[in-house]
């Protein structure tokens, strides 16, 4: 037993090692980096206890490769946990920022409305929202805003939609840009590009990656003016897409969140449809360029019936 105990740890904490340094290398193009980047603080409930259970026994090198991986996962998500600056509460001019996959199977629309009324986000992106879906939400939502007035662009074939309390100044779609939407937002302080994505699974990470990386190359890094990046990416922090944006946006979450901040999948998500599963990676993002600042981010911890949990930002203008 002693001996199946550690050929197992060995075993586990080498791919593991090897996942966690090889990405420097080769980024996601390995499916090892990519298993290891998706679920990195998950390995820790493995790590850990071979950790342990390596120093009880004097096994020091199996000791040395565990605990590299330990250091390696505790110095990518403690920054999370760490203090963060005071920062002003939310005042004239900042913008709440939703961030909200509804979920094609969710038919809850009250739901879905309550989550966001009581947010009330001046800027709120949905994916995975059916035509029918959307039509009865926006009827729950018209008492959104005091003034009364709602603006919004909705995209059938993207099953995505950019809702406001400002007036639309332009809307187009770029559906080979990582199923993008591109609303130009005419706000208090003055036009704001948002731009609302979600790119699908199939075709692997490197489709999604190439299409992302046009759209930031084409589309928003031009953009001389305030700009907002956000929705489902089916990508985590750790991940070479995530990297690439976060080289030339800033991300809510980091900047201004707290913890690992899941949301996916919620606990509407059932195994069998009996057992609910816990949230285990954060796939869904808020970005910005530098004409904002982030001064809250989080996920809220009420799904509306999705099987993710929305992000939310208050961004202020610099």
């Amino acid at each position: 037993m002693r001996q199946f105990v550690w050929i197992v740890s060995w075993g586990f904490g080498a791919c593991v090692l090897a996942g966690l340094v090889l990405r420097w290398w080769t980024g996601d193009h390995l499916f090892l980096s990519r298993f290891t980047a998706y679920f990195m603080p998950w390995l820790l409930i493995g790590l850990i206890p071979a950790l342990m259970w390596a120093g009880l026994t004097h096994h020091w090198r199996l000791v040395f490769v565990v605990g590299a991986c330990v250091i390696l996962i505790f110095a990518a998500y403690v920054p999370l946990f760490l203090p963060r600056p005071v920062t002003p509460e939310p005042g004239a001019g900042e913008i709440r920022v939703l961030s909200f996959n509804t979920w094609s199977k969710n038919t809850h629309v009250a739901r879905m409305a309550q989550v966001i009324l009581q947010k009330q986000p001046d800027i709120l992106l949905l994916q995975e929202i059916e035509p029918r879906i959307f039509e009865k939400l926006i009827e729950q939502l018209r008492g959104l805003y005091p003034e009364g007035s709602i603006s919004f662009s909705y995209d059938p074939r993207l099953l995505q939609a950019v809702v406001s309390r400002y007036p639309i100044e332009s809307s187009v779609s770029l559906k080979k840009k990582g199923q993008a939407q591109k609303v130009v937002l005419l706000s208090p302080v003055g036009p704001v590009t948002v731009f609302n994505v979600h790119p699908l699974r199939r075709g692997g990470w490197l489709r999604r990656y190439r299409k992302l990386a046009a759209l930031m190359e084409e589309d928003i890094l031009p953009d001389a003016g305030p700009v907002i990046l956000g929705g489902d990416f089916n990508i985590t922090d750790q991940s070479q897409t995530f990297k690439m944006i976060n080289r030339r946006l800033h991300n809510a979450h980091l900047e201004a969140g707290y913890g690992f901040g899941f949301t996916y999948p919620s606990l509407s998500l059932r195994l069998f449809g009996i057992l609910p599963v816990p949230p285990l990676v954060r796939i869904d993002h808020i970005f910005f360029n530098d004409r904002f600042v982030a001064l809250q981010a989080g996920t809220l911890k009420d799904s509306g019936g999705s099987d993710h949990f929305p992000v939310a930002a208050v961004l202020a203008p610099k």
